[in-house]
């Protein structure tokens, strides 16, 4: 799906393997500016202030190392968008963050020739796919023992293929089941209904809007910064052991999307910061090179080592991208707030209200370490084994840091409240089965109180304590949150509730079931 998008070639090659990950990350803390339109139709993003043309030393392509970091709407990730199709990719902040989800809707110079100029030929290709294997199904009928089913799968099928063309919306697909399956006589409206509003919603809203204020006072950002910090010279093993230990603890807590999204941006900085240093030394050794009256072969053999040095942070830079998005799905696996995947399984009606959080992480976190630990040890053999590069230094930290404090001022009451919210989330989501929940139950010993209750508890807390770094507002405001949460993620997520709704009342679940066990051997 990056093939809509063209990024400016003189930046570093980490910039453009982590371009879904960064256009995500579209910062919503102020309102986005117009894009730049050129004569080529390309727009460019409008907070890259003293863009420079990249400098050509001795082969040695480089990026002006005094370029300003991005600062405003998409200040995070800013430094990775330089060039865009004009009418491609949309600058409001809500708007890219979908734009990574939908990339064929919002692909706009896209030549359209069906449906009147509404879809490219892929979607009417997925509506045409979708469609047809509903109504061979409903006609053919091949589940004779379970007639109900033959819609189901029919309809799954069909949900299917609209998701992967994108013949709509992917959220307005989710809606699907809530019209065909009464229609199908599957189930009632109300039953389906309750899907996309049960307590596996309320407890995605309550994680997340702890996630938004951890996001919104860059809590995970000076953590990061502040450990490494500490290390001085951070080794590459190091810091891939730094970036993938913080993805995996805090996918554990939070949510593995919503950690990787926080921290690409900032590694993304990071890689831009080590490639600029690199170029700096190779250039400085040149120079050395030339006021020595160096020959022409040592020239060449400096020149020849300060490529290697750039190239090194660029293969170094990858394998760090791809340790954070194995380290925050490792760390996703321990808890059932870690993982999307996980709420589905949570909301399924033979186990729902059996497995709590801690139940959960009791049986998932052996395999969440051992995961994690894994995919280490495969990219430190893949990537950092062989190095020469030596890290990037205690400066090029430091900068960064000078940077965040710039942008968000020194440590404040509002992360340690956060923090400290964070926390009683944990704690409250641990504790509960053996405390709360037995404390308070029903007359017939029925328990009142589940995860989501305990977890939207300390999200409403974040309402009522005011901020000391903007007075007059609370640690999270309505407007953050309608900027940062996801809604349609709900939506999402109660499609494929009903979906599993659907199996379980036509039968279809059974009738699968039935077949595989007729192609097992006796």
């Amino acid at each position: 799906w990056l093939k809509p998008f063209r990024l400016e070639r003189h930046r570093t090659p980490c910039s453009r393997d982590c371009f879904a990950l960064s256009v995500l990350m579209a910062s919503p803390a102020s309102s986005a500016e117009p894009a730049v339109v050129d004569e080529q139709g390309l727009a460019r993003a409008p907070n890259l202030e003293g863009s420079a043309e990249a400098l050509v030393v001795e082969g040695i392509p480089r990026a002006n190392s005094l370029i300003e970091r991005a600062g405003s709407a998409l200040k995070t990730a800013g430094s990775n968008l330089q060039l865009q199709r004009a009418n491609t990719l949309p600058t409001e902040d809500g708007s890219l963050r979908h734009a990574a989800t939908m990339p064929m809707t919002f692909d706009l110079d896209a030549a359209r020739p069906c449906c009147f100029g509404l879809w490219k030929v892929q979607q009417f290709a997925g509506f045409v796919l979708g469609l047809g294997a509903l109504l061979i199904l409903l006609v053919a009928r091949p589940m004779k023992t379970y007639p109900l089913a033959n819609g189901m799968l029919g309809l799954t099928v069909m949900c299917a293929c609209f998701w992967i063309f994108e013949v709509m919306p992917v959220y307005i697909t989710a809606l699907l089941p809530m019209v065909f399956i009464p229609f199908m006589e599957i189930a009632s409206s109300e039953y389906i209904a309750s899907a996309y509003w049960s307590w596996i919603s309320m407890l995605v809203v309550g994680t997340y809007l702890v996630d938004i204020a951890l996001e919104h006072v860059h809590l995970p950002r000076r953590v990061a910064l502040a450990l490494l910090l500490r290390v001085g010279v951070v080794h590459p093993a190091a810091l891939l052991a730094c970036f993938m230990g913080l993805a995996w603890a805090l996918a554990m807590i939070l949510n593995s999307i919503a950690v990787t999204l926080v921290i690409t941006p900032f590694a993304v900085s990071l890689m831009n910061a080590a490639e600029e240093q690199a170029c700096t030394a190779a250039e400085s050794a040149r120079e050395r090179a030339a006021e020595e009256g160096a020959t022409e072969e040592a020239r060449v053999a400096m020149e020849a080592e300060g490529r290697r040095g750039v190239e090194q942070v660029h293969h170094f830079a990858n394998g760090l991208l791809i340790g954070i998005a194995y380290s925050a799905s490792a760390g996703g696996l321990a808890t059932i707030t870690g993982a999307i995947p996980n709420y589905f399984l949570a909301a399924e009606s033979s186990i729902a209200g059996r497995i709590s959080w801690l139940a959960w992480f009791e049986f998932a976190f052996p395999i969440s370490l051992v995961s994690g630990l894994l995919a280490y040890l495969v990219l430190h053999t893949r990537y950092v084994r062989f190095l020469t590069f030596q890290g990037i230094s205690r400066e090029v930290v430091r900068r960064e840091h000078e940077e965040l404090i710039s942008e968000i001022g020194p440590m404040s009451r509002d992360e340690v409240v956060v923090a400290v919210v964070q926390a009683l989330q944990i704690v409250l989501l641990i504790v509960r089965p053996f405390t709360i929940s037995a404390w308070i139950s029903s007359p017939y010993g029925d328990q009142l109180v589940n995860d989501a209750t305990v977890a939207m508890l300390p999200a409403l807390l974040l309402f009522l304590i005011p901020s000391q770094a903007r007075p007059g507002e609370a640690l999270l405001t309505w407007p953050v949150v309608h900027q940062k949460f996801d809604f349609g993620l709900l939506l999402l997520i109660g499609g494929s509730i009903a979906i599993s709704y659907g199996f379980t009342n036509s039968g279809l679940s059974v009738a699968l079931g039935d077949l595989v066990a007729e192609l097992i051997p006796k």
